[in-house]
C-alpha cells in the first residue's frame, strides 16, 4: 500500500469516527444510571445511527476512491513504448522505455530522456499507433548502382517547354522620338 493511498484510508477513518461520535450525541443516547437495567433492544436501537452512517459513507465515500486508484494503478501497469503520456509535474512526453518500476519518456524538440517512476504518470493521452515496418529488400550494391545510373540517364521533364528565341525573328522596334506636342498658336 503506498504512502498516498495510506493517508487518504487514514483521512477516512478519522472522519467516520467525527461522524460516529457526532451521531451519538444526535441520538441520545445515554449512559444508564447503576441501578437502571439497560435492556438489550434499547443497546441495538442507540447503534442504529451508527451503523447507517458509517455504511453511508463507505458507499458514498472509499469504495468510489477505491475503484479509482485501482483504475489509475491498472492504466499505469498498462504503460508501454510509443504512448503519450503526462506526469504528475506537468511534462508531456512520448514513452520510450519501461522497466520495471522505472519509464523514460522522451520530452521537447530536442528529444531530451527522463527517467520517472510509474506513479509519477498522471494520465496517458494517446496511445502509439500501431505501423507495420517495411521488410527491406535484398538488393545488393551493384542491383542499386544500376538503378541509380538509369535514373541519371533519363532526361528530367520540364514543367514547361522553354523557347529559344532567334535574335532574327525578333521585330525591330522602331526609334520612340522625344518630342513636346505641338501647341497652336491663334
Amino acid at each position: 500500500m503506498s504512502n498516498k493511498t495510506k493517508r487518504t484510508a487514514l483521512k477516512f477513518s478519522a472522519l467516520a469516527a467525527l461522524m460516529a461520535l457526532l451521531a451519538l450525541m444526535l441520538s441520545g443516547c445515554t449512559v444508564p444510571a447503576e441501578g437502571a437495567e439497560a435492556g438489550a433492544g434499547n443497546s441495538l436501537t442507540a447503534f442504529l445511527p451508527l451503523i447507517v452512517i458509517i455504511a453511508v459513507f463507505y458507499f458514498i465515500m472509499i469504495r468510489p476512491q477505491q475503484k479509482k486508484t485501482k483504475q489509475v494503478n491498472e492504466m499505469r501497469s498498462n504503460v508501454k513504448p510509443g504512448d503519450y503520456v503526462t506526469t504528475i509535474g506537468g511534462f508531456r512526453g512520448r514513452v520510450v522505455r519501461v522497466k520495471d518500476e522505472l519509464v523514460t519518456i522522451q520530452v521537447g524538440s530536442d528529444k531530451t530522456k527522463l527517467d520517472i517512476m510509474k506513479w509519477g504518470i498522471s494520465k496517458i493521452e494517446e496511445s502509439a499507433p500501431v505501423t507495420e515496418r517495411k521488410a527491406r529488400t535484398s538488393k545488393s550494391a551493384a542491383e542499386r548502382e544500376e538503378e541509380l545510373e538509369e535514373q541519371q540517364k533519363k532526361p528530367k521533364k520540364l514543367s514547361k517547354p522553354v523557347k529559344k528565341e532567334d535574335p532574327a525573328d525578333v521585330p525591330e522596334e522602331e526609334p520612340v522620338e522625344d518630342s513636346e506636342p505641338e501647341v497652336d498658336e491663334e
